[in-house]
């Protein structure tokens, strides 16, 4: 009896979690935005500022998250704020909200380690890309979230922050491509 419960109930994870996909085909529209804002992000490190300004102006690029994935989610046809009862979506926005309690550290950073913060920010970003993994059953997002949070510290130590930030360009278009793969795969699977 127990055996047949849990299995009802995995399998009811399991739906929950395919619709949270569907519905939010895996969170692509925050990926595709982070490509842009770690663009920007790329472009204020050339700014002829003190170390401070610069740091500033890299957290203000975050504001644009939510307009450019909202731009994003219109392109691919996904309504990221669409109201749902799946406590799956609920738990994908919590991940979310935790990386905001991350960022206390990166503010720390910024004004105690400047030069250490762009890393720092970089890690946190990384970091809180694995639980997406779980939530949207995502190779990409947990091979990825590793690789992102060590190659940043790795990149940072040994080469600077701008190979840095490029290394984080590269590595989120990476996971937009994984992902619309993924995303195709899933949808063949479905047909089929």
């Amino acid at each position: 009896m127990d055996t047949i419960y849990l299995k009802e109930c995995t399998d009811k994870l399991n739906e929950l979690k395919w619709d949270a996909q569907k519905m939010q085909k895996k969170g692509l529209p925050f990926m595709m935005a982070s490509v842009v804002i770690w663009t920007l992000i790329a472009l204020v490190q050339f700014m002829k500022k003190d170390i401070m300004a610069i740091n500033m102006y890299t957290f203000l690029c975050s504001c644009f998250l939510m307009p450019l994935a909202f731009i994003f989610s219109k392109v691919i046809k996904v309504d990221i704020f669409k109201k749902t009862d799946n406590p799956i979506n609920k738990l994908g926005f919590l991940c979310t909200m935790n990386q905001m309690l991350y960022l206390v550290i990166v503010m720390w950073a910024f004004n105690k380690s400047p030069q250490s913060m762009l890393m720092l920010y970089g890690v946190v970003f990384g970091a809180h890309l694995l639980p997406f993994g779980w939530i949207y059953d995502s190779r990409t997002y947990t091979v990825m979230a590793v690789v992102e949070t060590i190659g940043t510290i790795l990149f940072f130590y040994l080469f600077g922050r701008i190979s840095t930030i490029g290394f984080m360009i590269i590595s989120q278009i990476i996971v937009c491509i994984c992902l619309a793969v993924e995303i195709r795969k899933a949808r063949k699977q479905v047909e089929n």
